[in-house]
């Protein structure tokens, strides 16, 4: 009986972690949608969660560097996967992944003010490369790939005679981008910020992470996009979750029968 009971908790366990983490996905859709987005003038002097959208411009710390193209950019996130096989299943296993950005400028055509992307959970379009095993990485990779102790280059080939054998495996590398100039949609909290100069276009305010609000968000969709990227990641956890915990109790009572 013990070995029964153990599968069962397994299966519980792993649904219940899939329908939290799901569940907090769609608690930020109902977060987003709930407001909708503010001129930035009215930020003045304002302090509390808020809805923004407009152009991302350069603040006065300039870019940082995205890791795999090179591109200087406002915000990035990065993911390193390697596909590894497990007799007939394979799946994708994360080797590294990270994120860097500065502090910028949201204009919406009218007024800009400064957004702090410290602690937020960036959500922007993939810009995916895939390596089959045996090739020679793009010098930009390489040279990623050289500096990186969690990424071992996967280029190995066996010679046959008549052919070459490639024994590496497949690698994805997937950078996310807040490029100069590019819509953004910030979902923050605002504070107040620096002085500004009389006559600027630029408001005594900062949008970043707080304890005022319950999520802090940076992507490049609209309102509307950026809560179905959530929708759809917390949808198919839970799904997933609820489809588990049926299995896990099914299994409870069939051993109990």
């Amino acid at each position: 009986m013990v070995l029964p009971q153990l599968v069962a908790l397994a299966f519980l366990a792993v649904a219940g972690y899939l329908c939290v983490t799901g569940g907090r996905e769609l608690t930020t859709v109902f977060h987003i949608l709930r407001n909708d987005p503010v001129p930035v003038r009215e930020l003045h002097g304002y302090t509390g969660p808020v809805e923004i959208v407009g152009t991302a411009v350069e603040g006065e710390d300039g870019t940082v560097t995205a890791p795999f193209t090179g591109s200087p950019c406002l915000a990035y996130t990065y993911e390193v996967e390697e596909l590894r096989s497990s007799g007939k299943s394979s799946s994708w296993h994360t080797l590294e992944e990270g994120m860097d950005g500065v502090d910028f400028v949201v204009d919406d055509g009218t007024d800009r003010v400064r957004v702090d992307p410290t602690g937020a959970d960036i959500r922007l379009e993939d810009h995916t490369v895939t390596v089959p095993p045996g090739t020679e990485l793009p010098d930009r990779l390489a040279r990623y790939v050289g500096q990186t102790d969690a990424v071992d280059p996967q280029d190995r080939t066996v010679d046959l005679l008549v052919t070459e054998l490639s024994v590496g495996n497949r690698q994805r590398f997937t950078e996310r981008r807040l490029d100069v100039g590019e819509s953004v949609y910030v979902y923050g909290q605002t504070s107040r910020g620096p002085a500004v100069e009389w006559g600027s276009d630029l408001v005594d305010a900062v949008v970043g992470d707080g304890d005022g609000t319950p999520v802090f968000v940076v992507s490049d969709a609209s309102e509307r996009g950026t809560a179905w990227r959530f929708a759809r990641a917390g949808l198919w956890r839970v799904g997933l979750g609820v489809g588990l915990a049926v299995l896990g109790l099914l299994f409870v009572g069939s051993v109990v029968l």
